[in-house]
């Protein structure tokens, strides 16, 4: 069959009508109801859930995708909407099609911040230079975990590094001897784990956080040391940024604080 301004899908039928009029009132007619039908039962629960408790700035990555064959296409489009972000990324198909990547997709990517996305098919010279030219990035596969793979890695990319505290050691303060408004000299003993300069001190009053600070310096029996372990004495030089009044009994929770890269679940 020829003559096909766009391709069928699968599920779609064939009628034979007297005339032309007739036939683009079924066309329409199945038009409306397919959107009725995508309306209504493509939102599942789930999905609505997913909706509301997605944060606002989610990021978006916008693909087009491309393929050698309808059967193709739509393996590869429903694979990608199956990767789980979490709501922390939405998923764009801005544009889809059987054939080679034209210079209208890479014009619409282009426009969009789009990656495309092509499976078992050629990307043209003249299209080719397009891209190079318009900085669009076209990826071309043949294996669809390849590309699934590499959609998943563009996406994680877009994820916000997750900040991640490692608790080294704790302290109790038994002696604050100066107060400046960079630095303070107090005294202690370490109740857990270690502590070593570098490290970035917390100082709690009870349930309340009173401020957060550097550890300098640690001393020993009036001599500086790399590290002072559980239930030893020593001496500190904490640097701050402002005057902040510590007290006897104050605890310490001396960290560390590192940006990791999120990945998808």
């Amino acid at each position: 069959m020829t003559g096909f301004k766009e391709l069928p899908q699968f599920g779609d039928t064939f009628a034979v009508v007297k005339n032309e009029k007739v036939a683009r009132q079924l066309v329409e007619k199945a038009r409306i109801e397919r959107e009725k039908a995508a309306a209504s039962t493509n939102v599942t629960g789930a999905d609505l859930l997913k909706m509301m408790s997605q944060k606002q700035d989610a990021e978006a990555f916008n693909v087009i995708v491309k393929a050698d064959v309808q059967g193709s296409l739509t393996s590869v489009m429903d694979s990608l909407r199956l990767v789980d972000t979490g709501g922390a990324v939405t998923l764009r198909i801005i544009g889809s099609g059987v054939g080679n990547i034209s210079e209208n997709d890479v014009r619409l990517a282009a426009n969009e911040h789009t990656i495309i996305y092509g499976f078992n098919i050629d990307l043209p010279p003249a299209v080719k230079q397009l891209a190079a030219r318009d900085k669009v990035q076209v990826r071309l596969y043949k294996v669809i975990y390849e590309l699934l793979d590499d959609a998943r890695e563009s996406m994680e990319s877009l994820l916000a590094p997750e900040v991640v505290e490692t608790q080294v050691g704790t302290l109790t303060i038994k002696g604050v001897f100066h107060t400046s408004k960079t630095e303070i000299i107090a005294g202690g003993e370490v109740t857990s784990g270690k502590v070593t300069a570098g490290l970035l001190v917390r100082a709690t009053r009870g349930a309340e956080v009173v401020a957060e600070m550097e550890l300098e310096k640690v001393q020993r029996q009036q001599q500086e040391v790399k590290e002072v372990f559980e239930g030893d004495m020593c001496g500190l030089s904490l640097k701050t940024t402002k005057k902040i009044q510590l007290e006897e009994g104050d605890k310490l929770e001396f960290f560390t604080r590192a940006l990791v890269k999120r990945t998808l679940g």
